[in-house]
């Protein structure tokens, strides 16, 4: 049994994705709870959230796949680990996950990775060797059952080294109540999204997977006299994807819903944005992982329909608030955002108080981080 508490988490980065606020929530919830917490990453924005809770952080490349880089990083991190006398070492990409094998075996300090999202299967035998590096920790947090059956399927890992948490989000800025009617109006203004519209939203980066192209498909199938009462408001970023961004405008002309699709780039008030939806809409074609976005829409009170496909049964509360369609069955979608547009006024509140409430319970950040924590005390054998 261990007596010290003195963590390293190591992440690629701390700029603004899931698995990066994900480090950034489990580092503070265990500061709060008496373990020391030392991470090390690449930087970014969300640095300055650890420094204020009083958190180490050691900055050096790990992102980078150079052989003298790596050399040099593991070096470092091994200095770390003897310095502040780590007992435990967590880590959450297939890069920073080689750093804690190697660490691991060398100084016999244990490992836990964070397995959060699908990474491409590949032959390349480096590439394809460094995601194994997620499964070779003490234990592998997943945020799905789906994952769980995905990881040890397609990389072999033992059902009993596998623990389920589901991914969180903050509930307090993701609450109905905390979103203001000044901010609501301007990101109206923002994105031109009438009042005397139904209102569908989308958000995701401008990619295949995401499926929007079938949601434009959809819309573009909607009775007449529907389609024009509905708007659809697609919310992510296109600067890597600038090519399906053309294929989808084109589309849009195609089939003549150029006036009602928007592609409305990325959104600086997701909570006001989603305040503004009739419905949220998940086209996921590909499986993910988890699906924050969605989670961030129930907290809110929005009906939602997904695509029945990966972890997404998972956040899905039930039928009455929530509808899922087969991804290769368009009529299906169709028929979900029909039904959507039926609820009336008083469906709509009761549906809102059940999803904001159910995710406030299950799914906020206050909640699930702290589950890590248990996980930490039983490979430390702490009591």
């Amino acid at each position: 049994m261990s007596e010290n508490k003195n963590i390293l988490m190591i992440a690629s980065s701390l700029e603004s994705g899931v698995i990066d606020k994900s480090v950034i929530d489990i580092a503070c919830v265990l500061k709060k709870n008496g373990f020391e917490v030392s991470v090390v990453s690449a930087g970014g924005k969300m640095v300055k959230e650890l420094r204020k809770e009083g958190i180490n952080h050691y900055l050096l490349p790990v992102n980078s796949n150079d052989f003298f880089v790596v050399r040099h990083n593991l070096r470092k991190i091994m200095e770390i680990v003897r310095q502040e006398e780590i007992t435990l070492i967590h880590t959450f990409t297939p890069q920073s996950s080689f750093y804690g094998f190697k660490i691991s075996r060398t100084m016999q300090v244990p490992y836990i990775t964070s397995f959060l999202k699908i990474y491409p299967r590949t032959f390349w035998p480096f590439t394809k060797k460094k995601i194994n590096y997620l499964t070779k920790g003490a234990c592998v947090i997943v945020p799905s059952e789906y994952m769980a059956s995905y990881i040890q399927i397609a990389y072999h890992v033992p059902s009993e080294k596998i623990v389920i948490i589901p991914q969180w989000i903050d509930t307090d800025l993701f609450n109905a109540h905390n979103v203001s009617a000044e901010r609501i109006i301007s990101t109206a203004s923002d994105f031109r999204i009438p009042e005397d519209h139904f209102i569908i939203t989308t958000v995701g980066k401008l990619e295949k997977s995401k499926g929007q192209a079938l949601l434009i498909n959809a819309v573009a199938k909607l009775p007449l006299e529907i389609r024009n009462k509905v708007r659809c408001v697609v919310i992510g970023s296109f600067k890597e994807h600038k090519r399906y961004k053309s294929e989808l405008e084109k589309l849009m002309r195609k089939l003549g819903v150029e006036d009602i699709v928007h592609l409305a780039g990325e959104a600086n008030d997701t909570p006001a944005l989603l305040m503004l939806s009739d419905v949220y809409i998940a086209t996921n074609v590909e499986p993910k992982a988890s699906l924050i976005t969605l989670l961030e829409a129930e907290s809110l009170g929005r009906p939602i329909i997904a695509s029945n496909i990966g972890s997404t049964p998972e956040y899905i509360l039930d039928n009455e608030t929530c509808k899922m369609f087969n991804p290769n069955n368009i009529d299906e979608l169709v028929d979900a955002i029909v039904w959507a547009l039926k609820i009336t006024e008083e469906e709509r509140s009761e549906i809102s108080q059940k999803l904001s409430t159910n995710v406030r319970l299950n799914f906020s950040k206050s909640v699930i981080p702290q589950r890590i924590v248990n996980i930490y005390n039983y490979v430390l054998g702490l009591k």
